[in-house]
């Protein structure tokens, strides 16, 4: 996949939102270049045996659209012939996480007693959003996996994320959220590393050419209340609820 420049529209993406995301890409590219230097990833050591992993949560998640996928599937069809033996995730387990709820921990269960007040709240607040975008441009990379970099229009994202834990303070489950991080970008992960990397040259290479590769644009109009493992693998994957958003009309 030839690179092509991102072509940020600022108008659409207010400039403090597009600076606070790409310097968090752009942090975590710099950790895992110094990284990849020494040969040195952050290897997930459940990944060679996920049957015996038994953490679960419970998450909201968005889609991307099929034209997105097909080019993001390019892209990792690329990173599956330098890295062969690395974790992908599968066209249909690709995604962005909106915001956790449960997070992913073997002790998933001792919160489902909240699981009705948890959807009552979600539903309320997302059925009042609007619909919205976002444009998927570039690749990122951590010590401990690859990423493609998710832009979404007007911080419509984060609003939306903050109006579901303002209602969740509201109604006395503050706490529930963001227990693993406070999530603030719209990347989607493609790769995890379970191996050590014995061709980190090539592997830098081509995510170097990807850097501002476009992937297109995903027009957001609904998002998915989910149950799955740690990485929303399709096998494990189960749909609670479907959430329609509005229109993408703005004042």
């Amino acid at each position: 996949m030839s690179a092509k420049p991102a072509n940020f529209c600022l108008t659409e993406n207010p400039v403090w939102v597009m600076i606070l995301a790409l310097s968090i890409y752009q942090k975590l590219w710099d950790e895992a270049m110094a990284a990849f230097a020494k040969g040195a990833v952050q290897l997930d050591p459940n990944l060679t045996n996920k049957k015996e992993d038994l953490r679960r949560g419970i998450s909201i998640a968005i889609r991307p659209s099929a034209p997105v996928r097909r080019q993001v599937q390019q892209f990792t069809d690329q990173l599956t012939k330098i890295c062969p033996d690395q974790y992908y995730y599968q066209p249909e387990e690709l995604h962005v996480t909106l915001i956790s709820l449960v997070s992913g921990s073997i002790s998933w269960r001792q919160e489902m007693c909240h699981l009705l007040a948890y959807r009552a709240i979600v539903r309320d607040v997302l059925r009042r959003q609007s619909a919205f975008k976002i444009s998927f441009q570039g690749v990122t990379a951590s010590t401990a996996a690859v990423m493609v970099q998710g832009f979404p229009e007007h911080d419509a994202l984060n609003q939306i994320r903050e109006a579901i834990r303002e209602a969740f303070l509201k109604n006395g489950f503050g706490g529930a959220l963001d227990r693993r991080y406070k999530i603030s970008t719209a990347h989607m992960t493609v790769l995890r590393f379970q191996y050590p990397l014995s061709n980190w040259q090539k592997l830098v290479t081509l995510l170097q050419e990807n850097r501002a590769t476009s992937f297109g644009e995903a027009e957001v109009r609904r998002a998915e209340l989910v149950w799955g493992d740690w990485y929303a693998s399709a096998k494990t994957i189960r749909k609670l609820e479907e959430y329609q958003l509005g229109s993408t009309s703005r004042a």
